[in-house]
């Protein structure tokens, strides 16, 4: 290794190519060694809170779910995330999802004691960019979908038979149902 010099900032230089991880390592090592136990929790907090937004963006960013959440806020005494919806029926719905995010979450390294849905209050404004006045969204394109035939029918029929809960069960094929219209939608249009 070449010479090395010492910077303004007290770390050692040296004349040769180094990676900005190593650097970042030395810099968190050196406030976390400085660091009085109160300061050291709130950093821990901070990044408990950072795991818990990145895991959050990876599961509902860009999702219709997600274009209705208005602000997140991470509950550490709780372990839990309040989420802010822009409608209560998106509040019942996401209530109902939490289960699933809750395990998706987890999948990507963040265990939460659960969550808390709350509607905006009304005529609060998200910020970001903002649609010019009278522009409306574009109405998104209907999914190509194609009717079943019989036997596929059967199959979803026979596939949710064994569930005893009828409404669980009605639930079930109609969701199966809407999936298999619009693959087979999809196939024929992605073939033509």
């Amino acid at each position: 290794m070449g010479a090395s010099s010492r910077t303004d900032g007290g770390f050692e230089r040296e004349r040769s190519t180094v990676a900005v991880s190593s650097i970042m390592g030395q810099v968190r090592q050196d406030i976390v060694s400085r660091a009085t136990p109160e300061q050291l929790e709130r950093m821990r907090k901070a990044e408990a809170a950072r795991g818990v937004y990145r895991a959050w963006n990876a599961v509902c960013g860009g999702t219709r779910e997600g274009e209705h959440v208005t602000g997140l806020r991470y509950l550490s005494d709780q372990n839990k995330l309040l989420v802010y919806l822009d409608d209560a029926v998106w509040t019942q719905e996401m209530a109902m999802l939490r289960e699933i995010i809750r395990a998706r979450m987890e999948r990507e390294g963040v265990r939460l004691d659960g969550f808390v849905f709350r509607t905006t209050k009304p005529g609060f404004k998200r910020s970001g960019v903002e649609r010019p006045r009278g522009e409306k969204k574009a109405a998104p394109t209907p999914p190509s979908t194609a009717p079943l035939s019989a036997e596929e029918e059967g199959a979803i029929d026979a596939a949710v038979a064994p569930i005893a809960d009828d409404r669980l069960r009605k639930s079930l094929k109609k969701a199966m149902k809407a999936s298999m219209e619009w693959k087979k939608g999809t196939d024929l249009k992605n073939k033509a």
